[in-house]
């Protein structure tokens, strides 16, 4: 109950114990009934008053590492990532890495967005310092059906959910009404899906009306997009609403309460929002609606911040493996989260609740499972978690440099062929990870050692594992420098981003579609994500896959002491010296003589650039 509601009941149970009209039997009957709605709320653990309003304001510096696959869980490069003020490209492998970057405290968020495709969004708590790992499976966006905007109409999915339209309810996005064919893009969330934790919007946290943070309880979410004939968005009337269908999955029916709140996904915000109730009927939920984006439904509860750190039995840090947090006998209460190199997770739980702690395969299936909790504040602890060897594979090697000598200071990436990674830390010369494998999968994977002091790489190696240790080979990240870099001179004035942990350098494979006589176009792009007196540049090339003549055919550059300048340049000269292998070779090259306007004033700038080819 919302304390505005609680304050008015006070308010007429202390003018009815002050006035003679309470000696009538009719007063002290509302009297009685207004205490007992008042001892019903408070005592009610799903609306009970929460103490602090969400602050997403307060930041922190932090790192993020993540995978981007298709509904296949094939990775998905070219895929445009943001996070804070950040933004990034996923490269061959569908992953993106934040270095060093400002971040919620509280709600970090990154979003991704793919042509044909609903945006992926994913929310955690943030721990300063920290890397947090993350993993988005994008949902298609395809046309469900179609309806008539002036008469109305349904549309439906053949897995699950329904929107309703009344007549004359739809218009463009500038608000003018529209009566054409619309398009419907739709999309249901199983809450009992094996990948619910890759597949969600956000995370299961909300806010209420009031302003305050809740554990979610999820029974569905369900996605909704509209466009024209001609491919334009759009929208809801004012004033108008349709009505949203969910099915409440077998597993669900028996706690599925009477009426539920409806929550929006904000992706301004990255949160979910609360914005009315839907009522159960039959199998379904059924709400009405005013706009759309995706929408989830869901009980809210009072919830503390939990920190666990997973480890094997070997008190080896479990890295990148899903946990799962839920409410003891509760199937449609849980919090997931992917922990970081070093075996750490933190997120929103239940308060006061008995709650199982979780490990998942690759395939969603439990592994590990121990009771934990309650919790009154937040809390860390710590697990040893026992996964049965059949689901446990383990690769492990050693890591020199070019004097044979262990590396100090270094890490590895392992690639799966299932579509995760794996960043890990040298230690003395050693690396050892644990794959949460399912049971008689057999994964290929490739390892790349990096020598982070002598700035060091060398090509990777392949193996394949179902279960066990796998020894690979030494690596010996020595030949290839991983030094990269773009400088540029504007009108004379340096500008300089370096691959370190306040810059964030990478290439793509451009979309834009190669002039006349090349056979590609790669962007290259640099950006500052420290404090510092320009921001990011953008710079797309064509070339013909290999050292020699090429072009700048288009640039995009954010230097707030300049301006903000983008646009065309007709075939500027430029020069490939090195033109790498996809993932771990590098584009290296120079350019001169290219003219941006800035803010309303035409600059030269020439540059020199070396970053990782994707």
């Amino acid at each position: 109950m919302d304390v505005a509601v609680i304050v008015v009941i006070y308010s007429l149970l202390y003018m009815f114990n002050s006035t003679p009209l309470f000696q009538n039997s009719r007063n002290w009957i509302l009297f009685i009934s207004l205490h007992l709605l008042f001892i019903s709320c408070k005592y009610d653990h799903l609306s009970s008053i929460p103490d602090l309003i969400v602050n997403d304001t307060e930041t922190v510096n932090a790192s993020v590492h993540g995978i981007v696959v298709n509904e296949n869980n094939i990775p998905v490069p070219g895929a445009q990532v943001k996070c804070g003020n950040a933004t990034t490209t996923t490269d061959m492998y569908g992953m993106f890495t934040f270095k060093g970057i400002t971040i919620s405290k509280n709600n970090g968020y990154v979003k991704v967005n793919k042509t044909g495709y609903f945006n992926g969004n994913r929310s955690f708590v943030t721990t300063a310092g920290r890397t947090h790992n993350v993993r988005i499976k994008l949902i298609p966006k395809t046309n469900t059906g179609t309806f008539s905007a002036a008469a109305g109409g349904a549309v439906s999915l053949t897995s699950g959910g329904k929107v309703t339209f009344t007549s004359n309810s739809i218009t463009d996005a500038s608000g003018t009404a529209y009566t054409g064919t619309v398009n419907v893009a739709m999309a249901w969330i199983n809450p009992t899906a094996a990948d619910l934790g890759s597949i969600l919007q956000g995370d299961l946290r909300g806010i209420t009306a009031a302003g305050y943070e809740r554990a979610l309880e999820t029974y569905g979410m369900l996605g909704v997009e509209l466009t024209g004939a001609s491919g334009q968005p759009l929208k809801m009337a004012s004033g108008k609403t349709a009505a949203l269908n969910i099915p409440i999955p077998a597993a669900l029916q028996a706690t599925a309460p009477a009426t539920i709140p409806l929550w929006h996904f904000d992706e301004t915000k990255g949160r979910w929002m609360e914005e009315g109730s839907a009522t159960k009927t039959g199998n379904e939920y059924i709400g009405n609606v005013a706009h759309f984006s995706f929408w989830n439904y869901d009980l809210g509860a009072n919830g503390i911040t939990l920190c666990v750190n997973v480890v094997n039995s070997n008190s080896q840090p479990l890295n990148n493996v899903t946990v799962r947090i839920r409410r003891a006998n509760f199937p449609a209460s849980m919090s997931y989260g992917q922990t970081d190199s070093l075996g750490n997770v933190c997120g929103l739980v239940f308060k006061n609740e008995p709650l199982v702690l979780e490990v998942l395969s690759s395939c969603g299936t439990v592994v590990y499972s121990q009771n934990i909790g309650p919790y009154n504040a937040n809390a860390s602890v710590s697990v040893v978690a026992n996964v049965p060897a059949v689901n446990s594979l383990v690769i492990s090697g050693t890591v020199v440099n070019c004097s044979n000598a262990a590396v100090a200071n270094g890490y590895v990436y392992i690639y799966l062929s299932t579509g995760g990674y794996l960043y890990a830390p040298v230690i003395n010369g050693a690396y050892s990870v644990t794959i949460i494998n399912c049971v008689g999968s057999t994964v290929g994977f490739s390892v790349t050692g990096f020598d982070n002091i002598a700035q060091q790489q060398w090509n990777s190696l392949n193996g394949t594992g179902t279960t066990g240790t796998v020894t690979m080979p030494v690596l010996s990240p020595c030949g290839i420098s991983t030094v990269q870099f773009i400088n540029l001179l504007i009108d004379g004035s340096p500008y300089n981003w370096i691959s370190s942990s306040s810059d964030t350098l990478g290439s793509f494979a451009s979309t834009a579609i190669p002039p006349p006589g090349w056979t590609n176009t790669n962007a290259i792009y640099g950006t500052e994500i420290g404090l510092s007196n320009y921001n990011s540049c953008s710079l797309t090339f064509g070339y013909n896959n290999s050292p020699g003549p090429a072009i700048l055919v288009s640039g995009n550059f954010s230097i707030p002491n300049l301006g903000q300048a983008q646009g065309f340049v007709n075939n500027t000269n430029a020069t490939m010296t090195d033109v790498g292998p996809l993932g771990s070779g590098f584009l290296s090259g120079n350019f001169t003589g290219a003219v941006f306007n800035f803010g309303g004033t035409n600059r030269t700038v020439n540059g020199s650039f070396r970053v990782r080819r994707y």
